[in-house]
């Protein structure tokens, strides 16, 4: 609230501290120290174990209690642990796995809605197209169309380029 009374009523002092805030924050950044700033949660070798088991069960339901004895941890710390570290409980995390590879199957696959449900671990593909579109606001159908479109004009567009295309990693991200 400060910083938007400051932005009303001297947008350049405004400008400035922001300038600088996100200088302390690119500074912070690149020091690493940002990433490891929360306290508690998990070591970053059980994320990783935790992101390799989903990764590699994606096509089958995914119990908590499963990703919490990969760890040897109970249900409740394993929780508490896995959402200090990642920001999402992992249901959630199990969910934006299985979203992310669907986008990636529509992306570079033909297979159908019903076919990618079925083969990330959806019920079936009205679970599926439920969950997408209350995700990303929109049918899987629908995506499909918008994001194959750009995606073959970007390939043309990198055919004609002096630079090839760089593939995305095809995951959330790290987290």
């Amino acid at each position: 609230m400060e910083a938007e009374r400051t932005l009303q009523c001297d947008p350049d002092i405004a400008s400035t501290c922001l300038n600088q805030a996100i200088d302390l924050l690119a500074v912070e950044s690149q020091a690493g120290l940002l990433p490891n700033r929360s306290r508690g949660g998990l070591a970053r070798w059980q994320i990783s174990r935790v992101e390799r088991y989903v990764n590699e069960h994606l096509d089958r339901y995914i119990k908590t209690t499963e990703l919490a004895s990969l760890l040897d941890l109970s249900v409740s710390h394993f929780s508490q642990a896995f959402k200090q570290a990642t920001g999402m409980t992992p249901l959630i995390y199990v969910t934006s796995a299985r979203l992310e590879a669907a986008r990636q199957y529509m992306l570079f696959s033909a297979k159908s809605s019903s076919e990618i449900a079925l083969s990330l671990g959806f019920c079936d593909q009205s679970h599926f197209c439920r969950v997408f579109r209350r995700e990303t606001g929109l049918s899987p159908q629908a995506w499909r169309k918008l994001h194959t479109a750009s995606h073959h004009s970007q390939k043309a567009f990198d055919a004609t380029s002096s630079h090839p295309a760089v593939p995305s990693r095809g995951r959330l991200g790290s987290i």
